[in-house]
């Protein structure tokens, strides 16, 4: 009896783009149903994978460690990633593809023991595909492709469990005892240009609390910031669920929705995984490389905006994109 084939997927950071993986990761273990799929992935990010059904085994990097005292502990940097690397040159798969196709993670591709590589990107030696003008799901469609492996569907994907799905029961039957539409307000992203200004979803979420549950979700430190905008308002009209749920408990949350109203954030690459409508606001990104996809999903570009992708933009596009144009895509999208 032949031995199992062995494959390796690579993809690190961000959440995002570790989400994005998902439908590709799905597609490869669909076309070697028989083999053991590996992924390399972030510690940050393999919640994203726990329940997957498509991954079989997980080698982490604990990159944000590694940033925090690679300068202070150089030596001990290099041995633990010596000794990741060694965890992946124990193997010797059968096909290993880079979906990231960045140094931090081609890296591991090149010393890895694998008879086929593929990489997103031009890497010397390796074969692969970059086109950086279309849609981040279509350039890792053609990475699959350059591997021989059929595209049908890569929409991404984001498991729970029953213990998710438990939690988020509970929780809706306390904060949503009337069973009403529930529409999530995220209104951070890792970039303060990509934001619109938190008071501009109080607004909005006051004039449209009175229909639908507002539910303003973000991470640990967001929930004071979030506490102080909402002060004035009745706290059982709008529910500030920042720092209160793990990645999965989120995505089980968001499928639940009736929309989501964010800017280019994990929140919406979330949203679209649990195929919930999301209002996308964008200024310094192009929406066009990461932007959502579904057929009712309504991208909002500011206008004036370059899409500078720049984390530190003076001009603050956001800020001109007013109220009333959101409001209206809102009840656009939902009818309230």
């Amino acid at each position: 009896m032949s031995e199992r084939k062995k494959i390796l997927v690579i993809k690190q950071t961000s959440l995002g783009d570790v989400l994005h993986a998902s439908g590709h990761i799905r597609s490869i273990k669909q076309a070697y149903p028989d083999s053991d799929l590996y992924l390399m992935t972030a510690t940050t990010s393999v919640d994203i994978y726990r329940y997957s059904p498509w991954v079989d085994h997980t080698i982490l990097i604990d990159r944000n460690r590694v940033k925090a005292q690679g300068y202070r502990r150089p030596i001990w940097a290099m041995r633990y990633m010596f000794d990741v690397l060694s965890e992946i040159r124990k193997h010797r798969f059968d096909l290993a593809i880079d979906l990231q196709g960045l140094a931090k993670s081609v890296f591991f591709l090149y010393f890895a023991h694998a008879r086929k590589k593929v990489v997103k990107g031009n890497w010397w030696g390796i074969s692969g595909f970059r086109n950086k003008q279309c849609h981040a799901i279509k350039e890792m469609d053609n990475v699959l492709a350059v591997a021989g492996i059929p595209i049908v569907d890569t929409s991404m994907e984001f498991n729970a469990s029953k213990l998710e799905r438990k939690k988020i029961d509970t929780l809706l039957a306390e904060i949503n005892p009337g069973n009403r539409p529930m529409i999530i307000f995220s209104p951070f992203s890792r970039w303060l240009t990509k934001d619109w200004p938190l008071e501009r979803y109080v607004t909005l979420a006051q004039s449209t609390a009175a229909k639908a549950l507002i539910v303003f979700t973000g991470v640990p430190d967001r929930k004071k910031i979030i506490d102080q905008a909402l002060s004035t308002i009745a706290p059982h009209q709008i529910v500030n669920l920042a720092g209160c749920l793990n990645l999965i408990e989120f995505a089980e949350l968001a499928g639940r929705a009736s929309c989501m109203v964010t800017g280019d954030s994990f929140p919406m690459h979330v949203a679209c995984a649990r195929k919930t409508a999301v209002i996308a606001l964008f200024g310094p990104t192009d929406e066009k490389k990461v932007g959502p996809s579904g057929d009712r999903d309504i991208v909002i570009r500011v206008p004036d905006c370059d899409r500078c992708h720049s984390r530190s933009c003076p001009k603050g596009c956001l800020k001109n994109l007013a109220e009333n144009t959101v409001s209206i895509a809102l009840k656009q999208l939902t009818g309230l």
